[in-house]
C-alpha cells in the first residue's frame, strides 16, 4: 500500500468514526434529558415502538395510572422511598435503575405481552406511551 492510500484511507476512517460520535451523542442526550420517559435497561432488548405497545398495554390494566402526573407521582414515589438521605435528584436515571432491581427483588413484577417488568419499568413504558 502507498503512503498516501494509507494516509487517505486513515483520515476517512477517522472522519467516519467521528461523524458516529456525534449520531451518539445525540441518541444518548435525548434520552438523559427525561430519565423517567425511557427504561434504561429494558430498551437494550427492546425498541421505542415495543416499549409503547407494552405501555399502552399497562395503562389498559391499569386505568388509574392513565395519565402523565398519576404515572410520575408513582415513579418519583418509588424513588424516594429508597433512602431520603442519600436521594441525589441530579441523578436520576441511577436512582430508578436502583427502584427496577429493589422491585425485582421484592417481587413487584408484572407480565405484559410476554415479558417479565418491574413495576416502575412498566410505568416508564406507560409514560413513554403517553409523550
Amino acid at each position: 500500500m502507498k503512503r498516501r492510500t494509507f494516509i487517505y484511507t486513515g483520515i476517512a476512517l477517522a472522519a467516519l468514526l467521528g461523524i458516529g460520535d456525534l449520531f451518539l451523542l445525540k441518541y444518548e442526550s435525548k434520552w438523559k434529558k427525561h430519565p423517567f420517559l425511557y427504561p434504561l435497561i429494558l430498551s437494550g432488548i427492546l425498541d421505542e415502538e415495543w416499549l409503547r405497545i407494552i405501555g399502552k398495554s399497562y395503562r389498559a390494566m391499569w386505568p388509574a395510572e392513565n395519565s402523565k402526573t398519576n404515572l410520575m407521582n408513582a415513579i418519583k414515589s418509588d424513588i424516594h422511598t429508597i433512602d431520603e438521605k442519600t436521594y441525589d435528584g441530579a441523578n436520576e436515571a441511577f436512582e430508578i435503575e436502583k427502584t427496577v432491581e429493589r422491585d425485582f427483588k421484592s417481587e413487584r413484577f408484572i407480565v405484559i405481552k410476554g415479558w417479565v417488568l418491574s413495576e416502575t419499568e412498566a410505568r416508564q413504558c406507560a409514560l413513554l406511551s403517553l409523550s
